[in-house]
């Protein structure tokens, strides 16, 4: 298994009526927010919190949860990335780059996924005229989803700092913006 959802393109559990709210991360948001990452992941759930709270720190930098009550079942960043005469060839561009999106198991095909997307885009906007993003290409979902929302590809050919997916299986995708600025 991937560690991705399963693919299922035609199964849209939205109509179930859970009342999903996205919203910007607070600092009581971060050790769910943690825990999703690591059950994803691996790694430590503090080490992962305390990364969480610098990005909340960051100016340009975003992260946004979706809560069913009080619980949150999801979460999803957005990360400043610029470039430097330093880099290699092929690294990605400047700009803002969706990061980091992941549904609890039990929240999958409920559109919270979308929900996130759409809540982080809405955030760079006010920022920014296009948005980035890199997946790796077994991620059916997640391609779809953000092939749904705007972004195309660019290139399949392209680093990233920490990017830990191995040359040839991912892809970097552009999308514009609407004016809210």
């Amino acid at each position: 298994m991937s560690g991705f959802a399963n693919y299922e393109p035609d199964t849209d559990r939205r109509a179930l009526g859970a009342e999903v709210a996205t919203r910007p991360a607070e600092e009581a948001d971060l050790e769910a927010c943690a825990r999703l990452i690591v059950a994803r992941t691996g790694g430590s759930v503090d080490g992962r919190r305390r990364r969480l709270l610098g990005d909340l720190q960051d100016p340009r930098r975003y992260s946004a949860v979706a809560c069913v009550g009080d619980e949150v079942v999801g979460y999803g960043g957005v990360i400043w990335h610029e470039t430097t005469s330093a880099d290699p060839p092929g690294m990605a561009p400047t700009g803002y780059y969706l990061v980091g999106l992941i549904v609890s198991p039990d929240w999958r095909r409920h559109g919270i996924g979308e929900l996130l997307t759409v809540d982080r885009m809405r955030w760079t906007a006010e920022r920014a005229d296009t948005i980035h993003y890199f997946a790796n290409l077994a991620n059916g979902p997640t391609l779809d989803l953000h092939n749904h929302l705007g972004f195309t590809e660019v290139t399949r050919d392209f680093t990233f700092p920490g990017n830990p997916l191995k040359p040839g299986t991912g892809v970097l995708l552009r999308a514009p913006l609407k004016k809210n600025r």
